[in-house]
């Protein structure tokens, strides 16, 4: 499989010109998306760490704004090694470990460096943290290669770890499974403890916000279990379709989840709680969380999955169009919206225009943009 045709960036198998797939792409579309807009958000609310840090948006919008953004930031990611795990083992077993290996290493490593060397530079360079660099852009870009700043891509450089290590395991230890099972809730359910559980221990030493290898490492507990989800169901065929008693549970599951975080993060805002105290060293707070994502990870997942085959296994013109550009306008969005901010600086407009209109020009941008790159012939054997 290919990573043009893989849900966000970099599993192989989803194209579309292979209809029962569709479903795949659309979910592919809608994460990307979620990225832009996500990164905008960090933007105007100061949740995460962006290039840039514009004055928040006005009340209720905020607090609507830092509630999504907290949801979305338990489950989104592990949704994208989920998926792109999903895919991986049919890969590997029609190509075989020495061509499944190349095809990786082209497909996710090259636009990975393409952005570390290219695209960077320029992004960093007009960071306002830079601002006192006088030594001119050459030397910028010389000084920002390394340690390397991937931005975004630096889930193209995980998702190439996982894949590679699982690769390995496979070919040492072949899977036995044969036949289509089902995931029984208990197992389920013991991956969202363990992920609560190994996120509470992880986040002891790298609490949420904190970058180390300019990775958020405090994650990386819901980002090896998601992958690992993907591969297991693929191997087992759990995903093809989810079976409706599951998913049924999936969805009580991911909804209660989410109550629970508006809540408990609602109380929290409303308190005037120490926003520290949520991310890690042991707290009480820094479990629940912990736990709430374990919820999320695994309900939310595994619920969207069934909703995307089950709803949204179709597409237009418009659609396929936008599956196809979705990998390129994941590695270049990141450019795109450094240009809109820069350009609303110019512009004195309300926060709150400045950030939808960012939002939205961002990502119509990020997939336009991506649709003239893919043409290109040799960038569309990558992308």
């Amino acid at each position: 499989m290919t990573l043009q045709d893989s849900p966000p960036v970099s599993v192989d198998a989803v194209t579309g010109i292979r209809p029962r797939y569709a479903y795949a792409d659309n979910l592919k579309v809608l994460l990307v998306v979620g990225v832009i807009v996500g990164h905008a958000t960090m933007a105007w609310t100061g949740v995460g760490d962006w290039v840039f840090d514009e004055p928040n948006v006005r009340e209720p919008l905020l607090s609507i704004l830092i509630l999504l953004s907290v949801v979305g930031a338990l489950f989104a990611m592990p949704l994208f090694f989920l998926v792109a795990g999903a895919f991986t083992p049919a890969s590997l077993q029609r190509k075989g470990l020495r061509r499944f290996l190349i095809d990786r290493l082209v497909r996710l490593g090259l636009p990975m460096i393409f952005f570390i060397i290219f695209l960077s530079p320029i992004i960093e360079y007009v960071d306002p943290g830079s601002a006192g660099w006088d030594k001119g852009f050459g030397a910028f870009a010389l000084h920002i290669w390394w340690p390397p700043a991937p931005g975004p891509t630096w889930f193209l450089g995980v998702l190439l770890l996982f894949s590679i290590g699982y690769a390995v395991v496979r070919t040492v230890w072949p899977t036995r499974t044969t036949g289509v099972t089902r995931p029984r809730v208990w197992q389920l359910a013991a991956a969202a403890g363990m992920v609560a559980l190994a996120s509470y221990g992880v986040r002891f030493a790298v609490p949420l916000g904190v970058e180390v290898w300019r990775l958020a490492l405090g994650q990386t507990p819901a980002w090896l279990a998601g992958f690992t989800l993907g591969v297991l169901g693929g191997e087992r065929g759990w995903y093809n379709p989810i079976d409706p008693g599951i998913a049924r549970r999936m969805r009580q599951v991911a909804w209660t989840a989410v109550a629970g975080c508006v809540l408990f993060v609602g109380a929290a805002m409303a308190m005037g709680a120490d926003i520290d105290d949520f991310a890690g060293g042991g707290t009480w707070q820094s479990l629940v969380t912990a736990v709430l994502e374990g919820a999320l990870m695994v309900g939310m997942a595994l619920w969207l999955l069934d909703v995307f085959r089950r709803r949204f296994n179709r597409q237009g013109e418009l659609g396929r169009q936008m599956s196809r550009a979705a990998y390129a306008a994941f590695v270049l969005h990141q450019l795109v919206l450094v240009g809109l901010v820069l350009v609303t600086h110019q512009i004195p407009w309300p926060p709150e225009i400045e950030y939808l209109t960012v939002a939205v020009l961002g990502v119509g941008g990020s997939f336009g943009l991506g649709s003239l790159v893919v043409r290109i012939p040799a960038v569309s054997r990558i992308v």
